[in-house]
């Protein structure tokens, strides 16, 4: 009897031995994997998943992670491609980008040209003066606009008149003389309207090309 005693107790204290010694040179995975055997006991083939991923989950994460970053590598590096700079001239391009400044007014062998463009060359005799576009040509536009109504279709009428813009000075005089030559050259009555703020005349009743010889002949 006295000797199973012994055996006993020297059994318990090896065990007390052993689980000391772990607990002190275990790491803290490894106490929760100890943790994890006792929960389970003997029969970790009913639940498998529970005893890896608490004995192993962190080699596992740290695994799957090196897996990944490797995989990622080695994709970049068959879907990297070579690149070859090549030499384009850009003047085509840059003819069609907004310039930055008003070109010069071209110069051309004769006047007026084929188109019948020519360069303002006004006379300093006159009171007014008529500005031309950022493209030099004359500041003449149409405008459409609804006029009398038809009692037999009872539909409006539509007049163009022609807006004369950039006139600066004495606007009036510039009327005056602008309806004078239309006149004489129609031989009949125009209508004209004068916008003086912004600088407007609006002619009814003559053609653009009767105002755009005026403005020549007046060197604007």
């Amino acid at each position: 009897m006295l000797t199973r005693l012994v055996r006993l107790s020297c059994g318990r204290v090896g065990k007390c031995l052993k689980s000391d010694s772990r607990r002190c040179f275990a790491s803290d995975t490894d106490v929760g994997s100890t943790a994890a055997d006792e929960d389970i006991g003997d029969e970790p083939w009913k639940d498998p998943w529970k005893y890896a991923i608490k004995r192993k989950g962190s080699a596992i994460k740290f695994i799957c992670i090196i897996g990944i970053v490797i995989s990622r590598l080695t994709f970049a590096e068959k879907t990297l491609t070579g690149f070859e700079e090549a030499n384009v001239d850009w003047k085509y391009v840059e003819r069609l980008m907004p310039h930055k400044v008003i070109p010069d007014i071209p110069e051309h062998s004769q006047y007026p040209t084929p188109s019948g463009w020519r360069p303002p060359n006004p006379s300093p005799d006159l009171p007014y003066y008529v500005g031309r576009r950022r493209t030099h040509t004359l500041p003449l536009f149409l405008e459409r606009r609804r006029d009398q109504l038809d009692p037999k279709t009872m539909e409006f009428e539509y007049v163009e008149i022609v807006a004369l813009r950039n006139v600066h000075g004495d606007i009036f005089a510039c009327e005056r003389d602008l309806r004078e030559y239309l006149e004489n050259e129609l031989k009949h009555p125009v209508a004209t309207n004068v916008d003086e703020l912004k600088g407007i005349i609006r002619v009814k009743g003559a053609d653009r090309t009767l105002l755009e010889r005026f403005l020549f002949d007046c060197g604007f």
